[in-house]
């Protein structure tokens, strides 16, 4: 991310126009923005499931009509990756760059046990048995377990490996939709045998995992693969990068990126994730083109052709998956790519409803109070379902 920030601030302004924040920090930034009379920024970049939350508090304006003033094409993201910038059928954004939520194996060690890369849970379950032994520094797998954000996404990611989002989708062919769906009438759904699978998953996954687990999220995580101490992990694809390109990896080409094990009765869909450039309500009218202009640049294929080749796996456009070169320098543009094919890239998983940030501080609190024996599973479950239906009556 400093590399790709300090690209745009090469080709678009000095270093004090740009801010570069943590998640926590930019989300309260984004909101507080929104209460100036002019917007600090000309282009802000959201999560993406804040979209619903930023829409309906006014915080972004829809820029269909300029999407085609500046020439930015629709039809060369994946379609699964563009939707993510859509509300009530309008666009509110551009994909800035994307990110998948996938499982990473040790090639070379599978190779040498002469075991097959896990497709189901059991499999990831059995495969962390056959390789965990922590007296020697090494572990079965790691994954995001810390209180609050990080496990928080991981329940969801789990839950939808069975089959299920935490509210009450609409369930479509390709797997669950907002469309058509009165928002006044979601329910939590996770108090259910999908959502007590999801939790038993990350309980037997916490036997095969770091003694920490439930302390450690992204960057611990990745650092505890990247040096070689864990055969399978958990990880977003923006993070994987630094396999094959930090100079302190031990696993650089020995890393196989799989889709998502299913669940019970659940599919092997992979996460979307990443970040939307949008245009602020409160920004005067008169620089409202001229942003634009900022963020068709920024999205435009030549940029995102630049990222990859320096280590930043961004492909959400069809022509920059297709191109050799940009193809050859990393096998995450590659995989994803497969995936998006194949439809196995999905938002549903964490929905990007006005709610969505309060039900990921309730799911954050009470899946880590369940798998630390705080509370039993069906109790957690119960009291964080209870929590988000009374959010879900209200975006506050």
């Amino acid at each position: 991310m400093r590399n790709m920030w300090a690209d745009f601030r090469n080709n678009l302004a000095s270093r004090k126009n740009f801010d570069l924040l943590a998640l926590p920090d930019l989300y309260r930034r984004v909101l507080e923005n929104r209460k100036n009379t002019v917007s600090d920024y000309d282009v802000i970049a959201i999560n993406i499931p804040w979209l619903g939350e930023c829409v309906e508090k006014d915080v972004i304006r829809p820029i269909d009509a300029l999407i085609q003033k500046t020439g930015i094409n629709p039809l060369d993201f994946h379609p699964s990756i563009w939707s993510t910038a859509k509300w009530d059928g309008m666009d509110y954004g551009v994909p800035g760059y994307c990110t998948v939520e996938i499982l990473a194996a040790r090639r070379d060690l599978f190779s040498e046990a002469g075991l097959d890369f896990p497709r189901t849970f059991d499999d990831v379950i059995a495969a962390g048995r056959h390789f965990h032994a922590p007296a020697h520094g090494m572990y079965g797998a790691v994954w995001d377990g810390a209180r609050g954000m990080p496990i928080a996404s991981s329940f969801m990611f789990f839950l939808g490996a069975c089959g299920q989002p935490a509210i009450s989708l609409r369930k479509t062919r390709a797997g669950f939709t907002l469309e058509g769906v009165d928002l006044e009438k979601l329910h939590c759904t996770i108090s259910s045998e999908a959502g007590l699978a999801a939790l038993e998953f990350m309980r037997r996954l916490i036997e095969v995992s770091p003694p920490n687990i439930l302390d450690m999220a992204w960057d611990r995580a990745l650092d505890v693969f990247m040096k070689g101490k864990a055969s399978l992990g958990y990880f977003w694809t923006m993070r994987t990068a630094r396999f094959e390109y930090d100079v302190q990896s031990v696993v650089k080409r020995r890393v196989e990126y799989l889709p998502q094990p299913s669940g019970p009765g659940g599919t092997r869909a992979s996460p979307i994730g990443g970040f939307l450039f949008c245009i602020p309500t409160n920004l005067p009218d008169e620089r409202v083109e001229l942003a634009a202009d900022a963020i068709a640049w920024m999205a435009s294929r030549e940029a995102m052709k630049a990222h990859v080749k320096n280590g930043f796996p961004i492909a959400p456009r069809f022509s920059v998956s297709a191109d050799p070169e940009a193809a050859a320098s990393s096998p995450i543009v590659r995989f994803v790519d497969q995936l998006a094919k194949k439809n196995l890239l999905h938002t549903w998983q964490r929905p990007n409803i006005p709610q969505y940030t309060a039900i990921e501080r309730i799911l954050g609190e009470e899946v880590h109070n369940a798998l630390s024996g705080a509370k039993s599973h069906r109790t957690a479950l119960d009291d964080a379902a209870r929590a988000i239906d009374r959010c879900l009556r209200t975006i506050d």
